[in-house]
């Protein structure tokens, strides 16, 4: 996974992506090197031969799964309705087919319901899955995630899975449109594409070391033989990142949705790099008693609703629908102006090959999780959950 690293200004060279969807000095990809939605028109009934694609296609410009509207149809669980418990960080647009499988009625059509918690850092969201306060969480796959599944391999216990995908920026590598990424003051930068000159500089990231951006800021800071290591790490993140960046005190700081806006205006403030064109950062986890025997029809439901929210409201411009839009305002917070200045997300239930390990590198290397080598695919992530959902 190659992230793109632009000039010191948001519009980069001229130079051409390759398949990987990235490289330095690229600034706005070609259309056929973004992530390809199938057209309505071209999709079978129910979940056809477009409902899976190879997991091994890592090409910017590979295609996302995808059903006919509708689909998979609900099989409401029997008796009393089911509440699922989901721990996130925040109601933002990233998670979409979640927040809209709620307003929309498609988890009511499985006779679930979804009662969503927010918890201020990763370490305490995680801790949360693993108390059973809840039964999965929504977002980023930070150092806690693997930690969690480390420590229950090494104790022989139930430990959480990855069970679905998540959200894939639909613009990656383009460095014109600003979105959420690692943005620069560009006075730092004595030289273009010049990532040296951050180090002992203060750079801000969410969650620490850990965090799962660790990952793309790494795949830009190493061009220049520098990581993590070598900045001033600086734990912030959201609004008081953007104002910390736009007032000088940081010099670069990874702004997720909807905070980059504060700076995107600004010219002493770029964009050089961006999430991964071809997977995404994060998921669904579910605690072990949510994929165990005896619940596992839950779990397939709940993953069926948000694969037909997916398939119904979010298949492909979704920003474009009003009714869409109007019910993530409601679930968001944010007006419909505000979320359509955002590139709207693509969203895929599936689960690139070793993603996991990719996240896990770096972390490994910066000592930000508590083992020494990657832990295997096997032990992280479960297809199974969503597979069985689609009836493949």
């Amino acid at each position: 996974m190659v992230v793109t690293a632009g000039a010191g200004c948001s519009g980069g060279s001229d130079e051409g992506d390759g398949d990987d969807g990235g490289a330095s000095g690229s600034s706005e990809p070609a259309e056929s090197q973004r992530l390809r939605i199938p057209d309505a028109d071209d999709l079978d009934d129910g979940c056809g031969e477009a409902a899976e694609t190879s997991v091994d296609d890592m090409a910017a410009n590979r295609p996302v799964a995808r059903c006919a509207a509708g689909s998979p149809e609900a099989a409401p669980l029997p008796g009393e309705p089911t509440t699922v418990r989901v721990g996130i960080r925040a109601t933002t647009e990233d998670l979409a087919p979640l927040l809209l499988a709620d307003q929309m009625g498609e988890l009511e059509a499985e006779n679930l319901a979804v009662e969503l918690t927010t918890y201020d850092d990763a370490l305490s969201l995680f801790a949360a899955l693993d108390a059973g306060e809840v039964d999965a969480v929504a977002g980023d796959l930070d150092a806690p995630f693997f930690d969690l599944v480390d420590a229950h391999d090494q104790a022989g216990t139930a430990g959480p899975w990855l069970i679905m995908g998540g959200a894939v920026a639909s613009r990656p590598n383009d460095l014109s449109t600003p979105q959420a990424g690692l943005w620069v003051r560009t006075a730092v930068l004595e030289k273009p594409d010049q990532w040296s000159d951050l180090e002992d500089q203060k750079v801000a990231v969410e969650d620490s070391i850990g965090d799962a951006v660790a990952e793309p800021i790494t795949a830009l800071l190493r061009q220049d033989d520098i990581s993590l290591n070598e900045v001033r790490l600086s734990v912030v993140g959201g609004e008081e990142a953007a104002e910390q960046l736009a007032s000088g005190d940081l010099a670069a700081a990874w702004l997720s949705e909807p905070y980059w806006r504060e700076v995107a205006d600004s010219d002493q403030v770029a964009l050089v790099a961006t999430l991964p064109a071809a997977e995404s950062l994060g998921g669904i986890v579910a605690g072990p008693s949510l994929v165990a025997e005896n619940r596992r029809p839950v779990a397939v439901a709940f993953s069926r609703a948000v694969i037909r929210t997916i398939n119904t409201y979010l298949a492909d411009d979704y920003q474009d629908d009003d009714e869409v839009m109007d019910a993530l305002a409601d679930a968001t917070g944010q007006s419909v102006d505000e979320l359509r200045d955002t590139p709207p997300w693509v969203f895929d239930w599936e689960l690139r090959s070793d993603t996991t390990t990719r996240l896990q590198t770096p972390l490994i290397s910066y000592g930000a999780v508590l083992y020494e080598s990657e832990l295997a695919e096997s032990k992280i992530v479960d297809r199974s959950i969503y597979e069985d959902a689609l009836g493949l």
